[in-house]
């Protein structure tokens, strides 16, 4: 904060110059001046040079005054701000007008001169004023009328352009409250209009209020009795499409336990139980979390990912090791179509880690990630596991996990991008 401080002592020394404090000006411009160097606060740096020249032109050091005037010429000239520069050499030349050395200032109202065309119009007339009052005081009488002249019309110039400003000020203010006005007026016309429409509704509720109230009451029921009708369909409809689903599902799981009857054997008799333990509480969550209510197509995608990755990974872990599994999906409902497919690809690989990945570890970390694609793009499936890693496209002869996995991947159209430089990393793109 110390280097705004510059800045804070800038505002009150202006503060004190404008109410006419030019003692605690000085002061703060002074500090201004040292926290500007230190922090190299150009502009601060120039206003604190000006409020100081300001203080010894009221106290008459002139010579003073003109050495913070040169140390801001200094300054614009190594950033060649023609404006500045051009106001600068004049603030000089008015110095040395004051002190009546009339050629030294009329030697700087050259060089402000040699920047007169860029200068702005607020500006002119001090260039214009500094220069017949060095030409009057050389006793140049006739360059002292002529630039006196200049001023002067400079001076008329800037006057009509305020005046200018001013007018159409006025007149934007004025358009501004006859819109004001005319809107008044249209919302005093809306509202006697309003409590004429207000007064003829309530005679007119008045006349046919019992006759309203009999068949409103006869609305109300034909209303219910068909939204009864339509609720007892509607939940007709959901049953026999949700019954539709399990059948479907279950069919799922029959046809992977054909596939793996071929290749089973006593030795890892267990391990399919357990897998397709895993497969059918996939399943049965997936129902769980079906929105029956309303229809049973959406699911509550981030509860299932959650609780079915820990499912599976309880039962797989025998505490033993520390395994940690980290998950954050900001898909809120996807359908169900989508939903079960994901839900086995995220079986096979949390078991394919829990199984092959920590052998040779005590603690592991298994990364699950699912992000919704945006404006067009496709859903992302990050998984990653920081264990021994595998290469996912190599054919598995013995376990038929990772071949269910990349059917499933088919399944919902998926590309597959995988990584094995730490771990294990598998990301699979979908709509």
């Amino acid at each position: 904060m110390e280097e705004l401080y510059s800045t804070y002592c800038i505002r009150r020394s202006s503060l004190y110059r404008f109410v006419g404090k030019y003692d605690l000006m000085y002061s703060y411009a002074r500090l201004a001046e040292k926290y500007a160097e230190k922090y190299q606060n150009k502009k601060d740096l120039e206003d604190s040079y000006l409020l100081m020249g300001v203080y010894m032109s009221k106290n008459k050091n002139y010579a003073k005054t003109l050495e913070y005037n040169f140390k801001i010429l200094k300054l614009n000239n190594k950033n060649y701000q023609r404006s500045k520069i051009a106001l600068d050499y004049n603030n000089i030349s008015y110095v040395y007008v004051i002190m009546k050395d009339y050629p030294k200032a009329l030697l700087y109202s050259d060089s402000a001169y040699v920047f007169y065309n860029d200068a702005d119009l607020m500006y002119k007339d001090y260039l214009s004023e500094s220069r017949y009052k060095a030409f009057e005081g050389l006793g140049n009488t006739d360059s002292a009328y002529h630039y006196f002249k200049q001023y002067h019309d400079n001076v008329q110039a800037l006057t009509a352009k305020e005046e200018k400003l001013k007018i159409k000020k006025l007149e934007n203010q004025y358009q501004s409250d006859k819109r004001e006005d005319t809107i008044k007026d249209k919302d005093n016309q809306m509202i006697l209009i309003g409590s004429l429409l207000a007064v003829i509704a309530i005679a007119t509720i008045l006349l046919f209020g019992k006759n309203r109230q009999i068949n409103h009451r006869n609305k109300i029921i034909n209303q219910q009795l068909g939204e009864l009708t339509q609720l007892l369909k509607q939940k007709q409809f959901l049953l026999s499409e949700l019954q539709h689903r399990v059948k479907n599902n279950l069919q799922h799981v029959i046809s992977i336990l054909e596939i793996q009857k071929e290749s089973a054997d006593f030795n890892n008799i267990e391990e399919l139980i357990r897998g397709n333990q895993n497969r059918i509480h996939s399943m049965a969550l997936l129902h769980k979390k079906l929105n029956v209510s309303d229809n049973v197509n959406d699911v509550d995608f981030t509860r299932y990912i959650t609780e079915l990755s820990e499912i599976v990974k309880e039962s797989y872990d025998n505490h033993q090791k520390k395994i940690n599994l980290n998950i954050n999906c900001d898909i809120e409902t996807i359908t169900i179509e989508k939903a079960l497919p994901i839900g086995f690809i995220l079986v096979e690989l949390i078991s394919n880690s829990m199984k092959h990945a920590f052998k040779n570890r005590n603690i592991g970390i298994i990364n699950i990630e699912i992000t919704e694609g945006k404006n067009g793009q496709k859903n992302k499936f990050y998984y990653s596991d920081n264990g021994n890693g595998f290469d996912f496209n190599q054919k598995n002869e013995k376990g038929l996990g990772l071949e269910i996995t990349k059917g499933l991947i088919d399944q919902i159209d998926g590309i597959v991008e995988t990584k094995t430089d730490n771990g294990f990393e598998l990301i699979i793109y979908f709509k």
